[in-house]
Formats: C-alpha cells, sequence, structure tokens
C-alpha cells in the first residue's frame, strides 16, 4: 500500500503539474503573434493582431521520466508498482515538470515606421519537482541496501505556482539586420508551494551499530494561498482577480541576419520574482544533526513516549507566515536560421530552463516551409530533456483576418499508457493586414520593397519592372527584350559629334565677332 500510494503521488505529480518545449512551434519564425510571446524580437506580419479570452492560445506541456507502463506491471488479476521497473529508468537526477499556459487577451499593433507595440495577459500554471534516484530507492526499499553508505538527499526540491501576467511590449529594427524586443510584466500570484533551492541532506545506516545518522539544512515548505483555495478563509472569486501577491517580470529577445543566407535569433524570458504575502503557512525543520538508535524494546508499553524522545522531538518542526519571494524558472532559447529559399528555411535551436538551481536542456532541428502568404508548416527532430528524440508539427492557416495554429513535440508512437513527454499547443486570434500601406521589413519576415506599387516595383537599367517574387537582397524579373547595343552605340555616337560640331561652330562664330 505504501508503495502503490508513492508511485500515484509521482504519476499525479507528473500528470497535472513546465518544461521548454514547443520547438516545432518557434520554429514557425514570426508567423503568428504567439511566437512572440517566446521571443519578443519577432514581429509578426501583419498590422493589427488582437487575441480573445482561452480561444487565442492554449499551451499544454508534461514532462515526466517514467511513464505509466513503466510504474505498474499487471500480476495476475492485480496491478502492482514495480519498483525494479521504476529504479531502472530512473536517471540519477529527474523531474516532474508541467505548465497549463492560457492567453485571456492580446492587441498588438504595428507602427508605420516598423516598431510593434503589444499588450498581453495570459493566466499560468507551473510546476516542478526535481528528485534523485538515490531518494527513490531509499524510499522504497529503505536503509537495507544502504549499510554503511551515506545518502545525500541533495538537488531535491519542488516550485508550482498559479499566477496571472500582465505584458506591456515593444520591438523595433534597429536598422535592416538587427531587430530587438522587450516585455515588462506585473504578476500577481494566487497559489504557491515552493521549497528554497539549497536544501540539503544527508543519511548514514551504520550496519554494525544498528544506528542511523542525520543531518539537514534549510528544509522548509512554503506556501501561500491554500487555505483560500480550500475556501477555509477569505474569498477566493476576489483573491483571483487581484490581491497583494505581486511582483515583476522581463522578457528579451534580439534577431540579427547574418547576411541574405543566415539569421540567428534568441530570447530570455521570464527573469522575475513574485512576493507572497496573503495566506502564508512556511514549516521548517530547524538545522540539525542527530543520530537515532532505535527504540528499547523493554518500553514498548510506552511506545508513543518513546518514539517521542528518541526520533520526533530531534526534527524541532516551527511555523511561521513570514512574507517570502519566489523566483520564476528563467528560460533561453537560440536558434540559427538557413535561409534555403524564399519558401524554405532550415532551424537548428537550443534551450535550456532553470529550475530549482539546475539546468534542462533541450535540442532541434528541423525545416519549414511557406504555403504561399496563407500557410506556414514546420517538421522538427527534438530532443527533450530526460526524454529520447523525438518529432514535432506545426502549421498555421490563416484565412482573411483569422488566424489559427496547431502544434506539439513527442508525436511519433505517442501512447498514453507509454508517454512520458508532450507538448501541444493551439489557437486562433485575428490578423488584419496594413490596410493598404506597405509593412517595413523586420523580425523574419522577407518584407515588401519600400515605395512599390502593384506586387513590387524594383528598378532595372533605369526602367521601372514588376517583381516576381524575392530572394532575399535580390528581385527576380521577367526576362527583359535584348537591347541593339550597335544601335545605341551608334546614336550615341552620332549625338555627340553633333554636340561637338555646333560647340565648333559656336566658336568659329565668336572669333569672327
Amino acid at each position: 500500500m505504501k508503495k502503490a500510494s508513492i508511485a500515484i503521488l509521482f504519476l499525479t505529480l507528473g500528470c497535472f503539474v513546465k518544461a521548454q518545449t514547443s520547438v516545432s512551434f518557434q520554429h514557425l519564425g514570426n508567423a503568428t503573434f504567439q511566437n512572440n510571446l517566446i521571443n519578443p524580437s519577432l514581429i509578426p506580419e501583419g498590422k493589427l493582431f488582437i487575441g480573445l479570452p482561452v480561444l487565442s492560445g492554449v499551451h499544454v506541456n508534461v514532462n515526466n521520466k517514467v511513464s505509466y507502463n513503466e510504474v505498474f506491471t499487471k500480476e495476475a488479476d492485480r496491478i502492482e508498482v514495480d519498483v525494479d521497473k521504476i529504479l531502472g529508468n530512473l536517471q540519477q537526477q529527474n523531474m516532474l515538470s508541467a505548465t497549463v499556459n492560457v492567453n485571456l487577451l492580446h492587441v498588438g499593433y504595428r507602427l508605420n515606421s516598423g516598431p510593434l507595440l503589444s499588450f498581453t495577459i495570459n493566466e499560468r500554471v507551473n510546476a516542478d519537482f526535481v528528485y534523485s534516484k538515490e531518494l527513490v530507492n531509499y524510499v522504497f526499499n529503505g536503509n537495507s541496501d544502504f549499510l554503511n553508505q551515506e545518502v545525500k538527499i541533495s538537488n531535491v526540491g519542488t516550485v508550482a505556482t498559479h499566477f496571472r501576467e500582465f505584458g506591456l511590449g515593444f520591438a523595433a529594427p534597429v536598422n535592416e539586420q538587427l531587430t530587438v524586443g522587450l516585455r515588462g510584466k506585473f504578476l500577481v500570484g494566487f497559489a504557491n508551494i515552493s521549497t528554497p533551492g539549497n536544501f540539503r541532506a544527508t543519511i548514514t545506516s551504520n550496519g554494525e551499530a544498528f544506528q542511523v545518522d542525520a543531518d539537514w539544512q534549510n528544509a522548509t515548505m512554503r506556501s501561500s494561498g491554500m487555505d483560500i483555495y480550500r475556501r477555509d478563509e477569505g474569498d477566493l472569486g476576489s483573491h483571483l482577480v487581484f490581491n497583494g501577491n505581486t511582483g515583476f517580470a522581463m522578457d528579451l529577445g534580439a534577431t540579427y541576419r547574418l547576411n541574405r543566407y543566415y539569421t540567428i535569433t534568441g530570447s530570455i524570458v521570464d527573469v522575475g520574482f513574485i512576493n507572497w504575502k496573503e495566506d502564508i503557512e512556511n514549516h521548517t525543520l530547524n538545522d540539525t544533526s542527530f543520530t537515532y538508535n532505535g527504540v528499547d524494546l523493554q518500553e514498548l508499553d510506552n511506545i508513543t513516549q518513546t518514539l517521542e524522545d528518541s526520533l520526533f522531538n530531534k526534527f524541532d518542526p516551527s511555523e511561521n507566515s513570514d512574507p517570502y519571494r519566489s523566483w520564476l524558472p528563467v528560460t533561453a532559447y537560440g536558434s540559427w536560421i538557413y535561409h534555403y529559399s524564399p519558401k524554405i528555411d532550415i532551424y537548428v535551436t537550443g534551450g535550456t530552463r532553470l529550475v530549482q538551481r539546475q539546468v534542462k536542456m533541450l535540442y532541434g532541428a528541423g525545416a519549414t516551409y511557406k504555403f504561399g502568404k496563407a500557410f506556414t508548416a514546420s517538421a522538427t527532430v527534438t530532443k527533450l530533456p530526460q526524454q529520447f528524440f523525438n518529432v514535432g508539427a506545426a502549421i498555421t492557416a490563416k484565412g482573411g483576418p483569422v488566424q489559427m495554429y496547431l502544434a506539439a513535440d513527442q508525436i511519433v508512437n505517442f501512447s498514453v499508457p507509454d508517454s512520458k513527454a508532450f507538448d501541444f499547443r493551439f489557437g486562433m486570434s485575428f490578423n488584419f493586414a496594413g490596410f493598404g500601406s506597405n509593412e517595413p521589413e523586420s523580425g523574419l519576415s522577407r518584407g515588401r520593397i519600400a515605395g512599390a506599387k502593384g506586387l513590387d516595383t524594383n528598378v532595372f537599367l533605369g526602367r521601372k519592372v514588376k517583381t516576381k517574387k524575392r530572394d532575399g537582397i535580390y528581385s527576380i524579373i521577367k526576362r527583359q527584350k535584348r537591347r541593339d547595343l550597335k544601335n545605341k552605340r551608334t546614336q550615341r555616337d552620332k549625338s555627340v559629334d553633333k554636340k561637338s560640331l555646333n560647340g565648333r561652330t559656336g566658336k568659329k562664330n565668336t572669333d569672327n565677332n
């Protein structure tokens, strides 16, 4: 029963609790306004952007090291916890990580000179639990496997947060090559459970003396909003509108065109914190070291008092309601882009996320194809944290002002009982064109020629011509008629001779006068 309870807890956390993913969606470049939320320097193609609550964007992500079938085994008519299979699939450091992001509103407007102004509201739930294989082994099997060994319970921690962010963004081309973006965010926190990132503990089992030596530091569990969510106190409705748990964060991005073939782009998001002040409950075990020698079997008549004196009093717990600060998990992305053709881009992407002072990495490589102005699609090979290689895909379609997108990672051989991770995004928003005005080129877009008429207009040998399409800095035009250079040269020579003759005649008349 104990093992089953622990296993169910691990699976529940994995199913309902963020990791940096959505690589396939990132590879859409600036095809949607929502890509600007990942990289503030990406300016979408359009003039006015409007997103309605929920419809404009939902993002769900889960990343776990073990699947359902790696935890439970069916034996006859019973389902049992397979401890050996669990331990066999864990690595030294593991995590349960998940996110649910819902776009409540976004409005963006692109100025005629190029910059993008935006306002966004997002509802977010993030949860992470990092743990070691050694800890799981000790919990399931006790100290029998660790006699005369030191078990280090470090790099263990959790953070789960429900908050809302209000963002004000600005992105602008600095020059023809560089575009930068910045978004400041005001945060309102609703609930939080977290541990400090510096928790440390060691347990040593002495097989000869039959005793356990324990030592721990910074063992604290902090929480805010739990009683309000349980409706034990306060008003949940007003709490979810606004309260005293506030903070700030910042997103930064930059896109740089090396030349007509290569572009590099990167971002760092969620650099910020929330100060928790309402409905605080902090539970702390004071820093201590002790030795547990077991209980005296001759005192079993008073076993409760014996355990309290020999073990429970060693923990010295305390509680307080002191305000505290929690930091958002910082996420960073970087992509190298090869513009193979006006329609095809090749991406190589890397990402990192800081969780409880631990760095988690992801990698992706893929291609993006533009089907005219209405469709853009990407296909990507992904390597997510603690997962094997898999495939992701994304597509966006536009009909009139309505734009829809759909993206998913970990789609090959997807099966719920065997799944360890997945990432899914979808949304619909409104993207209005430039109302007859030409939009300056910025971000990753290949913009129109400034001042162009018709499809595109350029100058060829002193004459205006229409272009069929653009390839980087080059304009593709219709084949021009062959010029008769001989006749043109003859006409030019006659013109020169005539001017020379007129000059000499004028000089002669002057001399005669």
